[in-house]
């Protein structure tokens, strides 16, 4: 066994960094928090080549005192808290004295920096740990320039996630911290390029509208509760407005952005009545408490905190949501539009051991998307016009062997096939068709024009996400482009598609953009998208050839028995399954 050595400063700096700078957008969010701190009113935020290359946070705060600057990137040195007492009544953002320690340990690190009374500001450059300092004529106020970040621990670079990644997350940990300091001016430039640009806001609300797009809270509702302990606020989601992930469920302590496992739950259990199963609730809620009644001194990056009474805040953050929800009993229509939220128990989960015209055993590798469409007036046909014509007879009886005997609940169509009764979901199978078909005709998707092209307001996350994936789009038929800040236009939309509800099929693409962002099969989701978007549905018209069609092509077509999302749509029963049933046997 080796011999117990005290390990040198820089190896213990480098340690202690990697707790606290996860990556690029952690470097951001140190040095935004720092701004805060100072009283900045502007802050200014420019990154390049991800933030790897070069970052730079500019912002109009108080400024480091020239005899202070030197000890700005000592470890345990700062200016937010002087003894022990101070510890356990945290108001500012940073106190631990860790931060730009940290960032100087694993980068070259440039502070500018000037204070309102002096007449002569300082310049304070460490390159390779060798540090300097120097005069700097400029205005009041923090300039805090990084450049190769990680240089001397190339191996934190292999666990990066990939630059277009690195980016969505700066862009969400700049607005994340912008929501609360509502008052408070942010840019973000992106290599050279204005990203984001968010003006000081008089209020909270303008704020949320300027982040999440003007027309969000309309689909919000915001409501208090007090006491004496504890303030809590927050903006929830109507009955009518889900999302497809928990990307815009934010909680906030004492305006800090905090990452809190229970509170999804929370928000989840209030609204478990009232939306469907494996859809999210908007939260964006604030809790302001006594500092003495928190511990933000848990996690190396401040990410969470201890609680005086977690069972007290579970009942707060639940009795805030079901408050919101007492103004309104009723469920949207629209969440009944699909077959798989109106019977989410009545296909079964197991496959029928018989499966014609294909392997029993075929891999299911369909990618997994999002199911909410509203009702549409335009459908697909079954087929397309240059199938086959198939002739059909009084009884719908495909051959000898097999019998339709019709739909049940609107929904299921039965065949009688020997001794077995098949129940075939149609919308799901009609799903399938259509995937399968836009899968076959890859990269030869028929478009179409919209006579009237598709305004669609977003928020500055979406409206990004878009810009960064116009190939994608533009592979699945859409013409999308950039029409004013944080609106595009669609101008051309798959055949398939239709004409109607154009925006909640893009909003619906957005998210799973979100939700399948560690996958390359993009246009694949987008693809089950437009299947299920156009597949008939519950209560459609189904005529005796479409049946018949359908039937076939489930039956003797070499097809996979289950949709794009990986559901089940056939299932047999027996004979002898339903005589044990009655207990004939």
């Amino acid at each position: 066994m080796k011999r117990i050595v005290l390990l040198p400063d820089h190896v213990k700096h480098m340690i202690a960094a990697g707790e606290v700078v996860e990556g690029p957008f952690s470097v951001i969010k140190e040095l935004i928090e720092n701004s805060l701190d100072a009283g900045a009113s502007v802050i200014d935020v420019q990154v390049y080549d991800s933030g790897l290359k070069k970052i730079v946070v500019k912002d109009n705060g108080s400024g480091i005192m020239k005899d202070d600057i030197a000890l700005s990137i000592k470890e345990h040195a700062t200016s937010k808290i002087s003894d022990e007492s101070e510890l356990h009544n945290i108001a500012t953002y940073g106190f631990r004295g860790e931060a730009l320690s940290s960032i100087a340990s694993i980068s070259d690190i440039i502070i500018l920096s000037k204070t309102l009374n002096e007449s002569m500001g300082s310049r304070l450059e460490s390159v390779n740990n060798r540090v300097s300092v120097s005069d700097f004529a400029g205005d009041k106020g923090t300039t805090v320039i990084v450049e190769n970040l990680f240089y001397n621990i190339p191996a934190r670079k292999k666990f990066l996630k990939s630059k277009q990644k690195e980016l969505r997350t700066i862009r969400e940990t700049v607005l994340k911290t912008a929501i609360p300091a509502y008052g408070i001016s942010f840019t973000l430039d992106v290599d050279a390029k204005r990203e984001l640009s968010l003006p000081a806001a008089e209020s909270l609300d303008e704020r949320i509208k300027q982040i999440f797009g003007k027309s969000i809270l309309q689909s919000l509702y915001y409501e208090e509760l007090s006491d004496i302990k504890v303030k809590i606020k927050g903006y929830l989601s109507k009955p009518d407005y889900v999302k497809n992930s928990r990307n815009m469920q934010f909680l906030f302590v004492n305006n800090r952005a905090i990452e809190y496992k229970f509170f999804s739950y929370h928000i989840s259990r209030a609204y478990d009545t009232i939306i469907p199963k494996g859809k999210y609730a908007a939260a964006i809620v604030f809790i302001d408490i006594d500092p003495e009644l928190i511990d933000v001194n848990i996690h190396p990056a401040k990410r969470e905190v201890k609680l005086f009474d977690q069972k007290y805040i579970d009942d707060m953050i639940y009795n805030l949501a079901s408050k919101s929800l007492n103004r309104s009993h009723s469920i949207p229509e629209t969440f009944f539009t699909n077959s798989e939220d109106r019977f989410p128990d009545r296909v079964s989960e197991n496959r029928s051991d018989r499966v014609y015209g294909g392997n029993s055993g075929q891999a299911h590798n369909t990618p997994a998307a999002s199911q909410d469409f509203k009702e549409l007036r335009f459908r697909a046909p079954l087929f397309d016009i240059n199938d086959e014509p198939i002739s059909v007879n009084p009884h719908v009886t495909v051959d000898k062997n097999v019998k339709i005997l019709g739909e049940l609940f609107n929904t299921y169509i039965l065949i009688e096939e020997d001794d077995n009764l098949h129940l075939v979901d149609f919308h799901a199978a009609h799903e399938r068709l259509l995937y399968d078909k836009l899968i076959q005709d890859n990269k030869e998707i028929e478009f179409q024009e919209l006579i009237f092209p598709v305004s669609i307001e977003l928020s500055i996350d979406e409206f990004a996400l878009v810009k960064d994936n116009m190939n994608i789009f533009s592979e699945t038929g859409f013409e999308v482009e950039e029409f004013s800040d944080y609106t595009i236009i669609v101008r051309t939309a798959p055949v398939i598609a239709g004409n109607d509800n154009i925006d909640e099929l893009i909003k619906n693409m957005i998210d799973n953009i979100k939700i399948g962002n560690k996958s390359n099969d993009l246009v694949e989701r987008f693809y089950s998208l437009l299947a299920c978007h156009s597949a008939k549905r519950a209560n459609d018209f189904l005529s005796a050839s479409d049946m018949e069609s359908l039937v076939r092509k489930v039956l003797y077509g070499n097809m996979e028995l289950r949709c794009p999302h990986g559901r089940p749509f056939f299932f047999t029963i027996s004979q002898s399954d339903l005589e044990r049933i009655f207990k004939r046997i």
